[in-house]
């Protein structure tokens, strides 16, 4: 059997059940496809598997009892790649010795010194992707430079490695080994190297190995109501296809898995049939379930998603209450938009005048209603999956969002905004 016929299946990522490998999946699932619990392994054929990944944040002795699957992976010419901040003596690997020791001074960027690593010399090519910026912070050691390895980074006047790269072992495997720690910290939210590092390195990886995938650009409108201006606003699909979306406008009792498998980003206008979609609630959840995302105008009278909730009104007086107000724009979607982005006409109060009750884990993006009890207009969700694939809810709980703003350089951009947005934490550019 060929070895394009035998492994016809992608990336997998082991886990150890650690919170910060697992935030780290989901923030690249993207590239990523199976998610390995430690404890399964003896039931999964990796030799099915592109590349394998063994995640920093994992407990030392967790792979020990998995060394002999792990080496006859390597040895039947797999690709594992293995951050660990310890000695991997688990790794059949000649030669190979591991060092403790870190870096002279975790603050060394606070003081305007240089971290004592550079890239080793040849440079290696996952340079052009994985620049040394991205490879900087502490470590958990440094190994030799085995025959047959090649370092990567290194600290310096040592000869240690900071990150090998063993491109044909014997049985034609290959091995890239690092003691730094990307998944934990960008996991944690803390150092912003180690998101850098995984931003570059899963891209590189799927380049790599010739892996192809689709970039989420679909979008497809959902038709509610035959009103001309609700039924296909035009000016939308110009400026999602200005930002390389595909648009498809499909009427509402269209549908149904077959219209969500042609599509990324659902967008739901306000104005529509609770009782229609509530029957379509088990598609919707699975589409969700599957890394899809939804974009919902509504003010629910009878929820018709599980997470949803009804909504409430904000008191009209006085008129300040319905004016909304950005609370968190960690995601660029109302930069440009100007103060006044929610009026229409000049009138406030249409855009949004109340709020639902958010999922646990919702960011609260918008207020609405009184300054001293401010009510969430709009949020956006993650939906929770054990395989960390699920797709993105931004929630708007108003009128239609097409035509906001309706003035200004970012005239009728908002949609465009929430697509790019979600679209942007789907790929792991920016992160939940």
């Amino acid at each position: 059997m060929d070895e394009a016929t035998k492994r016809m299946k992608g990336i997998a990522f082991i886990h150890w059940g650690n919170g910060w490998q697992l935030r780290s999946c989901q923030d690249f699932r993207y590239y990523i496809d199976d998610l390995i619990y430690i404890h399964d392994l003896p039931k999964v054929d990796l030799s099915a598997y592109h590349a394998v990944i063994m995640p920093d944040a994992m407990d030392a002795e967790a792979p020990r009892s998995h060394a002999r699957q792990l080496n006859a992976y390597l040895h039947d010419g797999g690709f594992l790649i293995v951050c660990l901040q310890g000695h991997a003596d688990w790794l059949d690997v000649p030669g190979l010795e591991w060092r403790p020791g870190n870096c002279r001074d975790w603050l060394w960027w606070t003081k305007g010194e240089k971290l004592e690593v550079r890239l080793s010399d040849p440079v290696h090519p996952i340079t052009a992707s994985l620049p040394m910026a991205h490879m900087s912070w502490h470590w958990g050691g440094s190994y030799n430079v085995p025959e047959g390895a090649r370092s990567i980074l290194e600290i310096d006047d040592s000869g240690r490695s900071l990150f090998l790269d063993f491109p044909m072992l014997p049985g034609g495997g290959r091995l890239l080994l690092t003691t730094l720690d990307p998944h934990s910290h960008n996991g944690q939210r803390f150092m912003p190297a180690t998101t850098r590092f995984l931003q570059s390195f899963y891209p590189w990886l799927n380049r790599e190995l010739g892996i192809e995938r689709c970039v989420p650009n679909r979008f497809t409108y959902l038709q509610c109501s035959h009103v001309p201006s609700e039924w296909h606003p035009e000016w939308i699909e110009r400026s999602l296809q200005e930002a390389g979306f595909e648009t498809l406008f499909a009427p509402l009792y269209d549908l149904g898995a077959d219209l969500l498998a042609k599509t990324d980003t659902l967008y739901i206008p306000s104005s529509h049939d609770e009782f229609f979609l509530k029957s379509r609630a088990d598609e919707l959840v699975a589409f969700l379930a599957r890394g899809g995302n939804l974009i919902i105008c509504a003010e629910p009278c009878q929820p018709w998603l599980p997470f949803m909730a009804p909504f409430q009104a904000v008191p009209p007086r006085p008129f300040t209450n319905i004016k909304v107000r950005i609370r968190d724009d960690r995601f660029g979607i109302f930069s440009g938009l100007g103060e006044n982005f929610d009026g229409w006409q000049g009138v406030f109060g249409q855009y949004a005048r109340g709020w639902t009750d958010m999922p646990p884990g919702a960011l609260w993006l918008t207020d609405v209603g009184a300054k001293e009890d401010p009510k969430p207009a709009d949020w956006i969700w993650r939906y929770p999956t054990t395989t960390g694939r699920g797709g993105f809810v931004f929630m708007h709980n108003g009128d239609n969002m097409t035509r906001y703003p309706d003035h200004g350089p970012g005239k009728e951009a908002l949609v465009t905004n929430i697509a790019l947005a979600v679209k942007r934490l789907s790929l792991g550019e920016m992160l939940f």
